[in-house]
């Protein structure tokens, strides 16, 4: 006598055609898409979680199944815009390598752009990333340094080797970053109000200048 073997038994039940974990990670999107409301517009640490949710559409409880704080739901929220930040420069750098200032020009228009875009992404990469904890701290000075490696990269293909020996690339770069995110920071705080395109060419002088500069070895050698 024979018997049939029994069904195999469904460990993750689908609700409407979907899978638990893609409900969970379709949660989490909402989060992260309320997240950026509220910061962006009350700053984190006039936020609460019950404002997230109710800016999700989701209770309390869904919050706690992706993030343990607010803190760590910040830092996906950070983590998304950098990485679409990261995302635009990347496609300008690959077209303009060898015109390092068009590449300048056209790298400082993407980040104004992205932040006159949708100022909440201002206030969570510009102010409130400096003022929440170490963590934070961490990567956003993390995001500083890349688009200062980006920045010295062209700055290594343009320097005269008397002048590498005088300089600190590296450090420059990352003050150079540093000019331009002060800069943003004011022209967002000033609501916009100067035209972009003297921005961008407010931010680029100081490039043409180091560009010259670093390259008058070739001249004087």
């Amino acid at each position: 006598m024979t018997s049939s073997a029994p069904e195999p038994t469904l460990s993750r039940r689908r609700y409407g055609g979907v899978l638990p974990e893609e409900r969970q990670r379709q949660r989490r999107a909402k989060l992260i898409e309320g997240a950026i409301d509220v910061f962006g517009t009350k700053g984190f640490h006039a936020s609460t979680v019950r404002e997230v949710c109710v800016a999700a559409h989701l209770t309390e409880r869904y919050f706690y199944e992706s993030f343990k704080t607010l803190s760590e739901l910040f830092i996906a929220v950070y983590g998304e815009m950098r990485q679409q930040l990261m995302d635009r420069t990347l496609r300008v750098v690959d077209a303009h390598q060898h015109q390092p200032v068009e590449l300048v020009e056209s790298s400082l228009r993407v980040f104004l752009e992205f932040i006159r875009e949708d100022p909440r992404r201002g206030q969570i990469m510009l102010v409130d990333a400096l003022g929440i904890n170490s963590e934070v701290t961490r990567l956003s000075g993390s995001t500083a340094r890349d688009y200062g490696t980006l920045v010295r990269k062209r700055l290594m293909a343009m320097v005269h080797p008397d002048m590498a020996e005088e300089v600190d690339l590296a450090l420059l770069s990352d003050g150079m970053v540093g000019l331009n995110i002060l800069l943003a920071t004011r022209w967002m705080q000033d609501g916009f109000r100067t035209p972009i395109d003297k921005v961008v060419r407010t931010n680029t002088l100081p490039y043409i200048g180091l560009i010259k500069l670093l390259g008058q070895g070739r001249a004087s050698g």
